[in-house]
């Protein structure tokens, strides 16, 4: 399998942290990144060892990045949950952790972004210190309850400001008319990208599909961050109707080996 395959832990929904690990090492992939709830769940003394004994490096996890604007007290606390998913990010020996912003604070987008940047302060470097990048994810809008970034132009817009970077989901941003351009101009900006296809013909969320099988252009957006230079991996995050149908195990198998041979194609 390519080094630059990896497995997200989300493709098996219903297994724990390291049960979840070892059917990722049982596909033949190294990499695999985990929710922070799950490996908090586990405990991340047990994650980490269940990774170094199959082989799999913990490459990202999820936490929140989330800071809660309505007083001095709830932003102090909220600071310190992220810190504590960072402690929890580089105890599993993860690169990245990347995360949501929390909901809208103003009418005003930018005035938005201008709380958030002030908010959140030098997390960033609390995680630079722990060998861990920041990364914001871009939804979409219907995850408004949880974001105010909800396209890559909008998180190039936040991310350089609050000293993280991105993690780009193509199936949240692959319709942006400039997403070619800009992944060529920020390609130093994109800290993990995850990877799965949009099920034809849906109109609510969850309704990824195993690559290949939807509408998502994905072969040409991977082959534009390999040109950009992005040299990480690509993360398969599966769920949904489609996916349950075909099986967990055979989905996540499906795509990684469809992964595998379009990288091999690309020459990556």
């Amino acid at each position: 399998m390519h080094q630059k395959v990896s497995v997200s832990g989300l493709c098996f929904p219903e297994l724990p942290a390291p049960e979840a690990i070892e059917a990722i090492a049982g596909l033949g992939v190294a990499s695999a990144s985990l929710t922070g709830a799950k490996v908090r769940a586990a405990g991340a003394e047990v994650v980490a060892a269940a990774a170094r004994r199959h082989g799999v490096k913990i490459v990202t996890t999820t936490g929140t990045l989330a800071i809660n604007l309505s007083s001095v007290a709830a932003s102090a606390e909220s600071r310190q949950l992220v810190e504590k998913d960072i402690d929890l990010a580089a105890a599993v020996g993860a690169a990245t952790m990347y995360g949501l912003t929390g909901p809208r604070t103003s009418a005003r987008w930018d005035a938005c972004a201008d709380a958030y940047v002030n908010a959140i302060g030098d997390l960033a470097g609390y995680a630079a210190a722990r060998g861990v990048t920041l990364a914001i994810e871009p939804t979409s809008w219907l995850y408004s309850d949880l974001t105010f970034i909800h396209t890559f132009h909008d998180a190039l817009l936040v991310a350089p400001r609050a000293g993280m970077g991105i993690c780009l989901d193509a199936f949240h941003v692959w319709t942006e008319a400039g997403l070619r351009e800009e992944i060529g101009e920020h390609a130093s900006l994109i800290a993990h990208v995850q990877v799965s296809d949009m099920t034809r013909g849906s109109r609510s969320l969850p309704c990824r599909t195993v690559p290949g099988a939807g509408d998502v252009p994905l072969a040409a957006v991977v082959q534009w961050l390999l040109d950009a230079g992005y040299s990480g991996v690509f993360d398969l995050e599966l769920n949904g109707p489609a996916i349950d149908a075909i099986g967990h195990h055979a989905a996540a198998a499906q795509s990684a080996n469809w992964l595998d041979k379009l990288l091999e194609e690309l020459g990556a």
